[in-house]
């Protein structure tokens, strides 16, 4: 094996280092251990994610040789809507800027594709061939997190992997997501990796039982109290007053929380 290999069977997150990236350390270990098995079951697979920045989320793919394809699909918008109440601001925010920051990965950047815009402006037929797996970490709000699903879903091979970011924010995107895959009986598995990733498996694509995942796996405990802390603070805000006590009232008067 040459040194990346090696490096990313070790689940090296040093991966991620040179290009500034938004992902924890848990969540680095969560997304090589995704990769690793992706390139075992698909060992020239093709890469597609939304919302990529600078970049720090496609550089380990970069470097893997087992990937031979990367398409990058961002609106490189300067403000973004966010489900947490207030705009996302991305400072230099271009095309340009992130395949200069690759190159000093990898001088050769020749397997990346890049389209400038959002899936409620492209068209699927713009990716060209199928992709084997899709990460989505675009626009922040439920709408565009469901809405880039149903995109990956039309880009994606009939065995393949769609795995979302930030789950603590666009929860109800992937609970909308489930639940379209089981109106339209589409068989999936779905499952969170620590810390805020969540992989939903297509058809017959078995990267639960890959090792690296499944360690990761085991460790769920992990994300559903990250999840759980993480908005803890809207309901730390729900119980202060006055909203507690005004709650707390509506309840009395309601006879609501009352069991017969």
């Amino acid at each position: 094996m040459n040194g990346i290999a090696d490096r990313l069977a070790a689940l090296d997150i040093s991966l991620f280092d040179q290009i500034q990236g938004q992902t924890t350390d848990d969540d680095r270990t969560s997304l090589l251990s995704v990769q690793l098995a992706l390139g075992n079951l698909r060992p020239n697979y093709s890469y597609l994610e939304i919302g990529s920045y600078l970049g720090g989320s496609i550089q380990p793919h970069l470097l893997d040789d087992k990937c031979q394809r990367i398409v990058s699909v961002d609106k490189r918008p300067l403000v973004q809507p966010d489900a947490r109440g207030y705009d996302w601001v991305y400072q230099n925010n271009s095309t340009a800027r992130m395949l200069e920051g690759l190159k000093q990965v990898s001088p050769d950047i020749s397997k990346i594709e890049t389209i400038d815009g959002d899936t409620s402006e492209i068209k699927p037929e713009q990716v060209g061939e199928k992709v084997d797996a899709c990460f989505i970490d675009g626009e922040h709000t439920d709408e565009a997190a469901f809405r880039d699903f149903r995109f990956c879903l039309d880009v994606l091979a009939d065995n393949g992997l769609i795995m979302f970011h930030d789950s603590q924010i666009t929860y109800n995107a992937i609970a909308d997501a489930t639940q379209y895959l089981t109106d339209k009986g589409i068989a999936f598995k779905a499952y969170p990796l620590p810390l805020t990733a969540f992989v939903i498996e297509i058809g017959d694509f078995p990267l639960h039982k890959e090792p690296a995942v499944a360690a990761q796996m085991v460790k769920g405990h992990l994300s559903y109290i990250a999840c759980l802390r993480y908005n803890d603070n809207y309901r730390r805000f729900a119980t202060r007053f006055p909203f507690g006590a005004i709650r707390r009232t509506l309840i009395r008067f309601r006879r609501s929380n009352v069991s017969n």
